[in-house]
């Protein structure tokens, strides 16, 4: 049975209430699991204009693609603060050249398709700090920006500047990093 999204949400946040006041450890919130409340900036120079599309073959599925015009070597910023745990390159296969970011608490964020990587493996990174360049890398079919949010491990639905990104199809977004 398909839940209309309210509901869904609200069934996610009694799950989450529910977890934490069974199982988490004393002191434990649900800010520790929640990539919302950590406020994670959209990837982009301030004031720039980004599509970010979802749909539903995307791989996986809770994904966006961020695509603009003139997205080839824009700027990739990091979306919080945190510390680099990943900088790899799989060639012409999946991600091709991408870096990940653990920003504590088990979020994460991916960033993929890059065309240039300017951090290494446990590199400190703050919000809006460059770590790369929009490319069109691995599986890619065009310059965009590939990019997760991840919680304990598991893709999630995005949330940019407070904003949530539309599953599925296309969100305007406005990069407010750096501003």
């Amino acid at each position: 049975m398909k839940l209309p999204r309210t509901l869904k949400r609200i069934a996610t946040a009694a799950a989450a209430t529910l977890f934490l006041s069974v199982l988490a450890p004393a002191g434990a919130s649900a800010d520790d699991l929640s990539v919302a409340d950590l406020n994670l900036r959209t990837p982009f120079e301030c004031g720039q204009v980004w599509n970010a599309n979802t749909r539903t073959n995307h791989n996986p599925l809770l994904s966006v693609d961020f695509q603009r015009s003139d997205a080839q070597g824009q700027s990739v910023l990091s979306s919080a603060s945190g510390t680099v745990t990943t900088v790899a390159d799989l060639g012409d296969e999946s991600y091709g050249r991408y870096i990940i970011v653990d920003h504590g608490d088990g979020v994460t964020t991916l960033y993929a398709h890059l065309q240039t990587q300017s951090v290494a493996v446990g590199d400190s990174v703050s919000t809006g700090a460059a770590i790369g360049t929009v490319g069109s890398t691995g599986g890619s079919t065009g310059p965009h920006l590939h990019y997760e949010q991840r919680v304990g491990g598991t893709v999630v639905e995005v949330v940019l500047n407070g904003v949530e990104i539309y599953y599925y199809g296309n969100t305007t977004i406005t990069s407010s990093t750096g501003c």
